[in-house]
């Protein structure tokens, strides 16, 4: 944790402070446990009350939030995502410890760059190229010729195939999978027979994977994750699925083969996406929707329900089974 004056912290925002500049800020925390050495955050008018009444040495809010005497207010537009970027300053991530642990497995032919951290009971495969700054915790297995790029970050037990392209400054939850076998088989002679999953998976730069997630290599081709991607935990991602840039798709959810997402769309958790649906860029999916096969979900409008229809469309006949309910008692 970093300690930093409200001055300081105002000025790496790049944001206007109303107060003492001189304060220091040890921590952050909610409005309604903070202390003076804390930065909070009063995100809408509806919170104001508590952030004035809040013990909180430092409040990043809208400009009209009227504080406490002794309080400060590092002014903000968007005061929920400027307080994510305090924390980061706050609570900055640990840096990479250059080395490789003594019980690490390598390959001669793979090619670590000397400022990587390699951790204990790391394996790593023939061929495959670790860059700058990267840090892989105890049990993670890299496979065969496996790019990752610089400064991204693996938890404990992620394990990625082989041939899998990773970006720069990405993060990877413990136990995720990444370019696992889709799930093809075809029906010969009385017998599921498995077709070879041969393609790969390619992630863009600045993507978080959640804890769990698995992301399933093409049967032929491409598995694509978007840069800036974010997967929460338990995502299943299957063969072929292309996934645009920014895209946010929550827990539980899972694409079938084949499915594209376009840009800066939003998938609810718990979402069952069929093969080969598109969610086009700026679309969003509620929580626990049924996509079916094929179907196309427009930007606009949100979708709700099984099968996934406007949020409107959605409400009306959930209200139009009410009165029915209500007519038979």
């Amino acid at each position: 944790m970093a300690d930093i004056s409200t001055h300081d912290l105002a000025l790496r925002l790049g944001l206007p402070l109303r107060g003492d500049p001189a304060r220091l800020l040890t921590g952050a925390s909610l409005l309604e446990e903070a202390g003076p050495s804390d930065v909070a955050f009063a995100g809408a008018p509806k919170f104001f009350p508590a952030a004035a009444a809040s013990r909180a040495g430092c409040i990043i809010a809208l400009a009209d939030f009227e504080p406490a005497p002794g309080q400060s207010v590092i002014v903000s537009p968007q005061p929920r995502a400027h307080f994510a970027m305090a924390l980061s300053i706050l609570y900055p991530a640990p840096a990479a410890q250059a080395g490789i642990h003594t019980t690490a497995l390598v390959d001669p032919s793979a090619s670590i760059d000397p400022t990587a951290e390699i951790g204990p009971f790391v394996r790593i495969a023939a061929g495959a190229r670790i860059g700058a700054r990267v840090r892989l915790a105890e049990g993670c297995s890299i496979g065969a010729s496996v790019s990752i790029g610089d400064d991204t970050a693996f938890y404990p037990r992620v394990t990625v195939y082989e041939r899998v392209h990773i970006g720069a400054r990405c993060i990877f939850h413990a136990n995720a999978v990444i370019g696992a076998d889709g799930f093809g088989f075809e029906m010969a002679a009385g017998a599921y027979r498995k077709v070879p999953q041969v393609g790969t998976v390619e992630i863009g730069d600045d993507v978080e994977i959640g804890a769990g997630t698995c992301i399933d290599r093409a049967t032929l081709g491409v598995t694509v994750i978007g840069n800036g991607a974010k997967l929460d935990n338990m995502v299943h991602i299957a063969h072929n699925c292309r996934i645009g840039s920014h895209v946010v798709i929550a827990a539980q959810t899972g694409l079938a083969g084949g499915v594209s997402v376009g840009d800066y769309a939003v998938v609810g958790g718990q979402v069952g996406v069929g093969d080969k649906a598109r969610i086009e860029s700026r679309a969003i999916v509620g929580s626990g929707a049924g996509i079916l096969t094929s179907k196309i979900v427009r930007a606009g409008e949100p979708v709700w329900g099984t099968p996934a229809r406007p949020l409107r469309q959605y409400l009306a006949q959930l209200a139009t089974l009410s009165r029915l309910s209500k007519k038979k008692h």
